[in-house]
């Protein structure tokens, strides 16, 4: 099976193969039972994004190289990304994130982001390179962000350090819709 047509379950299992790690042995690492990691493996349930993040640095990769390319092939030449041709990752909980930047050496990457109720980037803060700045374009969410929690609503901004330990999540009654922006890649882009 090539790179470009696995899941991310399959993924995350052909890297911890090749590590030689045990589904014990990550899971202690990646401080979560050894049958979420087998779920998440099977394709049968979607990690948070804090999840993920401890599963690529339990396998000392990138939280690109673990997103599957599900985009549609478009002309390389064009600067226009079609609705229906975006890299999309979807998360525990249902969050979404879909890339709305081509990979075109651009120094950041620009996201849209969907937060069903109730859902957040997982249990645990985690931290990254770079500076983000999000948009909340509709619904509500909260980002923790060290010891604050913001709480935004439809027209609010944030700008934080990536390197803070921080955390999204929706606490209302309806799907939250933002844009975000991250002056480093790190989801989707594999550089």
């Amino acid at each position: 099976m090539s790179a470009v047509s696995q899941t991310l379950g399959e993924k995350i299992r052909a890297f911890r193969k090749q590590k030689q790690m045990t589904l014990s042995q990550m899971a202690s690492t990646c401080d979560c039972s050894p049958s979420l990691l087998s779920q998440i493996e099977t394709g049968s349930v979607n990690p948070s994004i804090s999840t993920l993040k401890e599963i690529g640095d339990a396998l000392g990769v990138s939280l690109a190289r673990l997103v599957p390319n599900n985009a549609k092939v478009e002309d390389a030449s064009s600067c226009l990304i079609k609705a229906d041709a975006r890299k999309v990752l979807t998360m525990e909980g249902g969050a979404r994130f879909q890339l709305l930047s081509r990979n075109l050496n651009v120094p950041f990457e620009f996201i849209f982001e969907e937060w069903p109720p109730g859902c957040s980037t997982g249990k645990h803060l985690y931290t990254h390179e770079g500076e983000e700045c999000g948009l909340l374009l509709d619904g509500e969410i909260e980002v923790e962000v060290g010891a604050e929690v913001h709480h935004m609503k439809p027209g609010d901004s944030i700008t934080l350090l990536s390197s803070i330990p921080h955390r999204v999540s929706n606490p209302g009654k309806r799907k939250a819709m933002a844009v975000w922006v991250n002056s480093v890649p790190w989801v989707f882009s594999t550089k």
